[in-house]
């Protein structure tokens, strides 16, 4: 009996981390276990959705350039065979507003906005609010959508943990001396303190480091690596993810 493949593998593998034996060996698995190939396919599904939420896509520590052709290769190699299985967990993967799981978030946490789940049942009181952009608009609409799903909750008697996770333009939220909305964040950490999570992108703080520009987040703000870990991660554990 073979054993089970790790989700660290199929990371790597979509990622195009394997070397070429590795690869060939677990594509040569896929075709024989379509429960393994629908992990992958709703994996490559899901990263390549995250990513398009990103201004640039993340670069991974430990990268360079002379490993592209290589990278690119094993990724044409993983495309080449997701496309064999894609039918396999089509309508699994990912799902939009008219799915059963995404119907049990709020009918506020929906309308507008980007809805994704990669569980087959959702948590409504685990919800994950993802804004990339410094637009006024945006902003203020991340902020009201978390107040109103933690309002509702707390009407209705639900204990629910709401993240927002901010990267690209959107760190500007988060960061004092920039975030219009500094009062209000603060007023609603204090109301909220056990349900409510600022979460900044490292990578994001990184680059503009890089620039020559001084990041100070605001109190009880967190940091993650990537956004995009942080989202990837949050999805496996069956929380509810939204795209301001």
């Amino acid at each position: 009996m073979n054993p089970a493949v790790s989700d660290e593998t199929l990371h790597a593998f979509v990622d195009g981390e394997l070397d070429v034996a590795e690869s060939e060996r677990l594509i040569a698995r896929m075709r024989d276990d379509k429960d393994l190939a629908q992990r992958v396919c709703a994996l490559r599904s899901l990263q390549t959705m995250v990513r398009l939420a990103y201004v640039e896509p993340p670069v991974a520590e430990g990268r360079n350039a002379r490993a592209t052709p290589r990278r690119q290769f094993l990724q044409r190699c993983a495309f080449a065979c997701l496309a064999v299985f894609a039918g396999l967990s089509a309508g699994w993967a990912l799902r939009g507003t008219e799915s059963q799981a995404v119907a049990k978030v709020p009918v506020a946490a929906q309308a507008g906005f980007q809805v994704v789940s990669l569980t087959h049942a959702a948590d409504p009181n685990r919800v994950l609010l993802h804004i990339d952009s410094s637009a006024p608009a945006k902003m203020l609409a991340v902020l009201d959508q978390a107040e109103r799903l933690l309002d509702a909750a707390d009407r209705q008697g639900r204990t629910m943990q709401l993240e927002i996770i901010a990267n690209s333009h959107g760190l500007d939220l988060l960061r004092a001396g920039h975030s219009p909305y500094a009062e209000r964040i603060a007023r609603m950490t204090q109301r909220h303190a056990n349900n409510l999570h600022w979460v900044a992108c490292g990578q994001s703080i990184a680059r503009l480091r890089s620039d020559g520009e001084k990041v100070v987040l605001l109190p009880a703000t967190q940091t993650a690596p990537t956004a995009l870990k942080e989202i990837v991660t949050r999805l496996q554990q069956g929380w509810t993810y939204v795209r301001v």
